[in-house]
C-alpha cells in the first residue's frame, strides 16, 4: 500500500468533511449529533485504481477523529444472514465501555439488542444494534465491493441506514467499488443512496504520478535521480496499481543504495513488463469469458479512430453498428466492458481509455487467439 497518497486531495476533502461532521457536537452527552448527518459516499472506479488504496487511507485518518470504522468486505459464497451477523459483532466491539456510567449502560442496550432469537434475520434489529453502537463514538462504515452485495440485504442496510441519519446518529456511509456498482444499485430499493456524492477515481495526472514514486524514496533518504523517476513514470500509465509495481519492485532492487539511478532502474523492466502483462490478461480473459471479445474491439478501433473524447451513445452505437443489437442489449455489454476496465467516462461522460497501453495488448491478444481459430487443422 503506497504511504503517499499523491492526487487524490479533492477526494481526501470529501472523506475529512465525512468524518469531521460525524465527530461534531451532539444533542447531549450521548444523543444525536447537533447537524446533519452527511450524505453517503460512492467511491467508484476500475480495479487497480486505487479504492483500496483511498479506503487504508481512510481508517489512517479516523482515528485522531475520534471517529471508528467498520470495514464490510464481499466474502463469496457466504450468506447473508452470516455476513450481517459478522458485522454487526464488528459493530459490538467497543474499547474501554466501562469508564462512564451511561457507557456502561448504553453498552447493555447494545448486548440486549445482539441476543436475536435463533433463525431471525439480524437485519430485524440492524437500526436498533446501530443507535446503540452510536451512543459511544461515531461509526464510518465502510461498504467494500458493493456490486457483488445482496440486493435485499444491502436495500435494507441502506434504508435502515436512512433512519439512524434521519435521527441524525453519528454515522457515515462510504460504498466503493467498479462502476457495476452504480448498475447495482439501480436494482436496490432505498431512495436514500441517491443523495449520495460520487467520488469517481482513475488515473493520476503526470505530475502526481512523479510525487507518488519519488516521494516514499525521499520519505527514506533516498534520492531518485531524474532521468530514473522519468523512466519509472513512463513505466506506469499514471495507473496506480502500476506505480505501486514499479514503485516496490525499485525498491526490493535498491538494497542498501543511497540513490536510484537509471541502471537500477532497468533491472527491473522485464519483472514490471511481466507484472503488467498480467493485470492485461486478467482483465482480457474477463471480457472473453463473458463472450465480448467482438463488441470490445469495435469501442477500442472507435475510440482510437476518433482525435477527440466519445460520448458514451457514440460507443455504444458503434458497437451496435452492422449486428441486431437493440438498445437495451448494448448498454448491457457497453457497462459490461466499462467495469472490466476496458475504458472509463470521465467527469463530462466522456470515454477514454482506462490504461492507453492496454489497447495494444488487446489487439495483438485479439489477432493471435482470431489466427489461432483460423488456422486450419494439420
Amino acid at each position: 500500500m503506497p504511504d503517499h497518497l499523491a492526487g487524490r486531495e479533492v477526494e481526501q476533502a470529501l472523506l475529512k468533511r465525512s468524518l469531521a461532521a460525524i465527530a461534531g457536537p451532539r444533542e447531549s452527552d450521548y444523543g444525536p449529533l447537533r447537524g446533519e448527518v452527511p450524505p453517503p459516499l460512492k467511491i467508484v472506479g476500475s480495479r487497480g485504481v486505487g479504492k483500496t488504496a483511498l479506503l487504508t487511507w481512510v481508517k489512517r485518518v479516523a482515528d485522531p477523529e475520534e471517529v471508528d470504522v467498520v470495514r464490510l468486505n464481499f466474502v463469496p459464497k457466504r450468506k447473508s444472514k452470516d455476513v450481517l451477523s459478522g458485522l454487526l459483532n464488528k459493530v459490538a466491539e467497543i474499547p474501554d465501555f466501562g469508564k462512564h456510567k451511561a457507557q456502561a449502560q448504553a453498552y447493555k442496550l447494545l448486548q440486549a439488542a445482539m441476543r436475536w432469537k435463533t433463525g431471525e434475520p439480524p437485519l430485524k434489529d440492524f437500526e436498533r444494534i446501530m443507535a446503540a453502537r452510536l451512543m459511544f463514538r461515531p461509526l464510518l462504515l465502510l461498504l467494500d465491493e458493493v456490486m457483488h452485495y445482496d440486493a435485499e440485504m444491502l436495500s435494507q442496510i441502506l434504508q435502515q441506514s436512512q433512519g439512524l441519519a434521519n435521527d441524525r446518529w453519528p454515522l457515515a456511509l462510504v460504498l466503493a467499488g467498479t462502476p457495476a456498482l452504480e448498475v447495482h444499485l439501480d436494482d436496490v430499493d432505498a431512495t436514500f443512496i441517491n443523495r449520495a456524492e460520487n467520488i469517481g477515481i482513475n488515473r493520476l495526472d503526470s505530475d502526481a504520478t512523479r510525487a507518488a514514486l519519488s516521494q516514499p524514496f525521499a520519505n527514506r533518504g533516498v534520492k531518485v535521480a531524474d532521468e530514473a523517476l522519468e523512466l519509472m513514470a513512463s513505466w506506469t500509465d499514471d495507473y496506480p496499481y502500476f506505480i505501486q509495481i514499479v514503485g516496490s519492485k525499485v525498491w526490493d532492487a535498491k538494497k542498501d543504495a543511497a540513490e536510484v539511478d537509471v541502471a537500477l532502474v532497468r533491472s527491473v523492466e522485464q519483472v514490471v513488463h511481466d507484472r503488467r502483462n498480467l493485470f492485461y490478461g486478467s482483465i482480457y480473459r474477463m471480457i472473453d469469458k463473458a463472450g465480448l471479445l467482438k463488441h470490445a474491439m469495435k469501442a477500442v478501433a472507435a475510440i482510437e479512430a476518433e482525435p477527440g473524447p466519445l460520448m458514451p451513445g457514440q460507443v455504444r452505437d458503434c458497437m451496435a453498428e452492422g449486428t441486431s443489437l437493440n438498445h437495451e442489449d448494448t448498454l448491457k455489454i457497453y457497462n459490461q466492458l466499462l467495469d472490466a476496465g476496458l475504458f472509463w467516462e470521465i467527469k463530462d461522460l466522456a470515454v477514454q481509455a482506462a490504461i492507453p497501453s492496454f489497447f495494444n495488448y488487446f489487439k495483438k491478444a485479439y489477432e493471435r487467439q482470431h489466427a489461432k481459430r483460423a488456422k486450419p487443422n494439420s
